[in-house]
């Protein structure tokens, strides 16, 4: 058989919510999660729990949800080992939700940084004060790193089982200065690098929800300069009305938008309304050569993309491990050793360590995915009858 034909394949773009990761950027109480409530309800009319919010801070609690996990009373080891493995067990049997909002990124990465802190405060009998300071006191260690790691690793077990996502982000007003010299402020997300690096980049869709306003008269006539008094001074109108936009490519004050589509609008006005226009656009404007319907292909896609996940957690039952940390795992294979004499250590599981992992010595493994496979081969093992 030719590699070509195992090999190489035709992609064509997919037109679910589903199957993209869509990031929404706005300052406090600018519309992210009623966006988010509202662009669920419209794009999945008849399936109420496709949606499902997970509430890591009560911005929710005025809103009418169908489908919602309280995070923000709960904890990161929460997250890890009750919400995502039961997620993915969810989609290899039977899927309820469809995507997936984090309600705010911001607070899901603050949440991560206290789990990092904790878990190395134990594992180094130290009580660290911050990532930086883990970053300073092991010299092996980067405490923003792990965080990342961290925090990447669970959204991508969620991502392969076939999870959309909505993140929904804050912004901040932040001051640059150009090589020439030059400051100029722009709207950010506030989110430290680390985790820019994974939500801004990863994002295939980007919307910024921002507050304009418009100056006008008296009689409601929009302004395009300060009125002046007789002597020539400029003067403040009283009078002006403001509305929110959602811009979809970065302007000369907004730096978050764009994303994976060509045909996207600078900006339109706030509605979920317009948000799925918006979206639907885009999506067409890559279909360039397919002669199916956006409605057919949304069926087809959503039977491949539950295929596809069913036989990733099926056949690769390493998701669940992996969504251990590696301290998590190291102890697991302590425990499952227990069951071995060290004659049926040495015969069986020694070998198939070095096959996995290279080496026996599974404690100086810091690939997560490995350590994951060598996790699953323990537990699933008996010696021969």
């Amino acid at each position: 058989m030719s590699w070509r034909k195992s090999t190489v394949s035709r992609n064509v773009p997919k037109v679910d919510l589903q199957a993209y990761n869509v990031l929404v950027a706005g300052g406090f109480k600018a519309g992210k999660t009623r966006l988010w409530k509202e662009a669920m309800e419209l794009f999945y009319p008849n399936e109420p729990d496709a949606g499902l919010l997970l509430a890591f801070e009560d911005g929710y609690t005025s809103w009418e949800l169908d489908s919602i996990i309280d995070m923000h009373n709960r904890d990161w080891k929460f997250f890890k080992e009750v919400v995502v493995k039961n997620l993915v067990d969810e989609a290899a049997t039977g899927r309820i939700a469809k995507v997936l909002g984090i309600d705010t990124v911001d607070r899901m990465w603050a949440m991560a940084e206290d789990y990092i802190i904790e878990t190395y405060s134990k594992k180094y009998g130290k009580k660290f004060a911050s990532l930086q300071d883990i970053t300073e006191s092991v010299k092996e260690l980067n405490g923003h790193t792990l965080t990342k790691q961290e925090v990447w690793h669970q959204i991508d077990i969620l991502k392969k089982s076939g999870y959309g996502f909505f993140w929904l982000c804050w912004t901040k007003e932040k001051e640059t200065t150009t090589i020439d010299d030059v400051k100029f402020q722009s709207i950010e997300l506030s989110l430290s690098k680390s985790g820019r690096d994974i939500f801004e980049s990863q994002a295939h869709l980007i919307t910024t929800l921002f507050n304009e306003v418009v100056v006008i008269d008296k009689e409601g006539n929009e302004l395009e300069e300060n009125k002046k008094t007789k002597g020539g001074k400029e003067v403040a109108s009283k009078f002006h009305k403001s509305e929110v936009m959602m811009y979809f490519r970065p302007s000369n004050y907004i730096s978050i938008g764009g994303g994976r589509f060509t045909d996207l609008p600078d900006k339109v006005e706030y509605s979920a309304e317009n948000f799925l226009k918006v979206f639907e656009n885009a999506v067409k404007g890559q279909l360039k050569t397919t002669s199916s319907s956006v409605e057919e292909l949304k069926v087809v896609q959503e039977q491949e993309r539950d295929e596809q996940a069913k036989e990733i957690v099926e056949q690769n039952e390493t998701l669940k491990e992996e969504s251990m940390t590696i301290e998590e795992m190291v102890k697991a294979i302590n425990n499952q050793k227990k069951r071995f004499t060290d004659d049926q250590l040495s015969q069986y599981i020694v070998p198939e360590f070095k096959n996995i992992l290279g080496i026996a010595n599974y404690t100086k493994i810091e690939d997560a995915t490995q350590l994951a496979k060598a996790v699953k081969f323990i537990t699933e093992f008996n010696v021969p009858a």
